[in-house]
């Protein structure tokens, strides 16, 4: 059983998605609402937080449309933000932008708040499940969390940003879901469960089944923000509340 982080374990509406809006805001030099900052990153499927900034100001600041965004996203994957640099020629670095995300957020990142309790993982591993994270967050900003959560214990492999260093092969690329599983010891035989919560998770569940031929992955999709429950995608099984998904789970 593998789990993404952000929007599943834990609840960063008032962190990353502030980051987001005020680095992005820093580049156009007028304010975003954050509601319209949530909707881009979304809309885009992109899931690495530094490139969706990076793909807001471009859509904003450098008029690059949203359709481009997404068809890019699509097309490739991790690499999304230096495709719309060089394809649109915006005279702008991914790594300065980085740089700028990340002295915002380290002011912001004690904001965020836990979906999903350590018992609930707990639980899960006295009834015999491997459980995984696959997540696009950065090493140090998993363990600040993890440990400041009490979860670092609870898994059996984690998978994050900096674990796989070919760009092209980090989620959301299906291949980076099969990693995980691998690592937890899983095959084609084995019941499979990935829980995530945006349109880049929904695709790389999709393509893993197609592209490794595997059904036996059961993709829980989480809608617990009000964004997500606007754009309402589906999983096999969905869930519009945390406390939903924990029953789920405690029941199995």
């Amino acid at each position: 059983m593998v789990f993404d982080v952000d929007g599943v374990i834990i609840d960063v509406s008032q962190t990353y998605h502030v980051a987001i809006k005020e680095t992005a805001e820093r580049y156009i030099g007028e304010e975003i609402p954050l509601e319209e900052v949530k909707r881009l990153k979304f809309r885009f499927g992109i899931n690495n937080d530094y490139y969706a900034t990076y793909a807001v100001i471009a859509n904003k600041k450098f008029h690059v449309p949203e359709g481009e965004i997404v068809k890019l996203s699509k097309e490739c994957k991790n690499a999304v933000a230096e495709c719309i640099r060089e394809k649109f020629n915006i005279p702008l670095s991914v790594e300065e932008v980085t740089d700028t995300f990340i002295g915002i957020f380290e002011k912001l990142k004690d904001r965020e708040r836990l979906l999903i309790e350590p018992f609930v993982f707990e639980w899960l591993r006295k009834k015999g499940y491997k459980l995984g994270i696959l997540t696009g967050r950065p090493e140090s900003d998993l363990l600040y969390s993890f440990e400041k959560y009490n979860l670092l214990d609870k898994f059996d492999a984690i998978v994050h940003d900096d674990t796989l260093s070919d760009i092209t092969l980090k989620k959301p690329n299906p291949y980076a879901l099969k990693y995980t599983f691998e690592l937890l010891g899983a095959d084609k035989n084995t019941e499979k469960y990935y829980i995530g919560d945006t349109v880049s998770d929904l695709r790389m569940a999709e393509g893993y089944k197609e592209q490794y031929n595997d059904r036996n992955l059961t993709y829980i999709h989480c809608n617990f923000s009000e964004d997500h429950k606007r754009e309402n995608l589906r999983g096999d099984i969905t869930f519009y509340d945390p406390e939903e998904l924990k029953n789920f789970l405690l029941e199995l």
